[in-house]
């Protein structure tokens, strides 16, 4: 389960998502580059993201 969805609950999704994109001549082009594991991903994300995740306070 993710996000509390089954797999098949996701799959149904997707293919609804899809057939309603076709019906709107909407196509979404492939990504560039695909990442093999999660944390290459993380990695790239943070590599390009300068910010931090700090809360941060309010100024008076």
């Amino acid at each position: 389960m993710l996000f509390g969805s089954s797999r098949t609950a996701m799959h149904r999704t997707l293919l609804r998502i899809r057939r309603l994109l076709n019906t709107h001549g909407v196509v979404i082009p492939p990504a560039a580059t695909s990442y093999a594991t999660l944390t290459v991903l993380q990695d790239r994300v943070r590599a390009q993201n300068d910010d931090s995740n700090e809360i941060k306070t309010t100024c008076y």
